[in-house]
């Protein structure tokens, strides 16, 4: 019988095996930490990411119920159910991204609300008040919005809104679009395709879609996510704006994430005139949020009303002989130009600016009629129109009532705008006008890091850019 031939492996064989296996450990185990580095949004220093890029890298493939889904019949891809990592800032305000278009575009609508207006929605979406204050024109006031948004001429195009009237909530479509302006805002159909009240689209706050019904009233999204139509005309709404981020905008950084969200533009914030509209300044232990901004000034308002004590709040007349809001004696501006101004730490930088005090008429709602009349004062009030007039409540406006001279309206306990004679008690909500130059000593602007403000007097470093 044969005796079969053992192969003998030489140590020169297996030292060849073991540097050839180590080799292919090495190459997927450097490509696998390239991967992961990449996806986890570290690059090359000089390395350029366009958002819309690195949103796509988050495609949920094996939900289409949650998270980013691709329909790969339109190339639309949308964020849906409640999601956590769409968060964008952009010019100072949190927004959530919507959608990516099949051109890469990224639409978005802000967290919150805005301010309140009076809609005019009889001509239709188009030719409403709320476009007007979303969207700059030739039209006198108009751009409210959009002449607050950094650098909107380039980041910013154009934005398609589902135009459909709506009668029959089981029948919510997409057949027609608005496409003539910026900024628009939500549509009903956006709102069901993100997952409705099952959505990141559901956050616990009331507001208003840009759909109408064959009626022209607009449908609007109740706190608890329900579905509402507003049936009155004569009514103001709150504004929740949607941008769309053109396809060519680089991501700066951030993951998406509440603490950490999506950055497309930032600039040096030395002075409190670098700052955003949307950004919170401390003052006297209490957050003011900007509101309006020009190359001299900055206007603020404050988060909060005005405290008696430690314990009530306080409560005074608007006063006067008529609601025209005046320093005159015996008025809330006189008190607030006054007592209150002396009380505050920055009280040297505070500068007169101007006041809106036209009136309406209930022909014509136009928020732009407040421009008809103004008076100068350092601390004033808000009005409609003015961004974050929202929010709190039980408090006066600058708005005048349209019924009689004697007439203010106010933000009543249950935020709703109402006429009241001018000496009913409400709180006071403060807003004054501060010198663009103020320095920013530290913080970063939110709201659990406010800026502080000062003069800059060689001892302090100002705050160089923004986080």
């Amino acid at each position: 019988m044969a005796k079969r031939k053992v192969l003998k492996i030489t140590p020169v064989l297996i030292t060849l095996n073991v540097m050839i296996l180590v080799l292919i450990i090495g190459f997927y185990t450097a490509r696998l930490i390239k991967y992961y580095l990449k996806e986890n949004g570290h690059k090359d220093e000089n390395e350029s990411v366009l958002l819309a890029d690195e949103l796509i890298k988050n495609q949920s493939y094996l939900d289409d119920t949650k998270g980013l889904v691709l329909d790969e019949k339109t190339g639309i891809y949308r964020y849906k159910g409640d999601v956590n990592n769409n968060y964008l800032l952009y010019s100072g305000m949190i927004y959530r991204i919507l959608t990516i278009d099949k051109d890469h575009n990224i639409k978005a609508v802000s967290e919150e609300n805005v301010t309140l207006i009076y809609p005019n929605f009889t001509s239709g979406y188009e030719k409403s008040y709320v476009n007007k204050w979303l969207n700059k024109s030739d039209t006198k006031y108009s751009g409210i919005y959009e002449n607050a948004l950094i650098e909107s001429d380039h980041l910013l195009v154009n934005t398609s809104m589902c135009s459909d009237k709506i009668d029959d909530l089981s029948k919510i479509t997409c057949e027609e679009t608005f496409e003539n302006s910026k900024i628009t805002l939500l549509s009903l159909y956006d709102y069901k395709e993100a997952g409705a009240k099952n959505s990141y689209l559901n956050n616990g706050t009331e507001y208003n879609l840009g759909t109408l019904n064959s009626k022209n009233k607009n449908y609007f999204i109740t706190s608890d996510g329900e579905i509402g139509l507003n049936k009155k005309d004569s009514i103001v709404i709150s504004i929740k704006p949607v941008i769309t981020i053109s396809s060519g905008s680089e991501l700066i950084k951030g993951n998406g994430k509440i603490d950490s969200p999506y950055m497309i533009e930032s600039h040096e914030i030395n002075k409190l005139g670098d700052t955003y509209i949307g950004n919170y300044i401390n003052i006297n232990d209490v957050n003011y949020r900007v509101i309006a901004k020009d190359d001299k000034n900055v206007k603020v308002v404050s988060t909060s009303v005005i405290m008696k004590d430690e314990k009530s709040k306080l409560s005074m007349a608007f006063g006067g002989k008529t609601s025209a809001y005046s320093t005159s004696k015996g008025t809330v501006g006189e008190y607030l130009n006054g007592t209150y101004l002396k009380s505050l730490s920055v009280k040297d930088l505070a500068v007169k600016g101007n006041w809106y005090t036209g009136t309406m008429s209930l022909t014509k709602l136009d928020y732009a009629n407040v421009y008809a009349a103004k008076t100068s004062a350092k601390v004033g009030m808000l009005t409609v129109g003015d961004f974050f007039i929202e929010g709190v409540n039980n408090v006066f406006t600058l708005l005048r009532g349209i019924e009689a001279e004697n007439i203010i309206d106010v933000l009543n306990k249950d935020g709703n705008l109402y006429g009241d004679v001018i000496s009913s008690k409400y709180n006071v909500r403060p807003a004054l006008y501060l010198n663009a130059e103020a320095v920013i000593l530290s913080g970063d602007g939110s709201e659990d890091s406010p800026y502080e403000i000062g003069v800059n007097d060689g001892k302090e470093e100002s705050k160089t850019e923004e986080e």
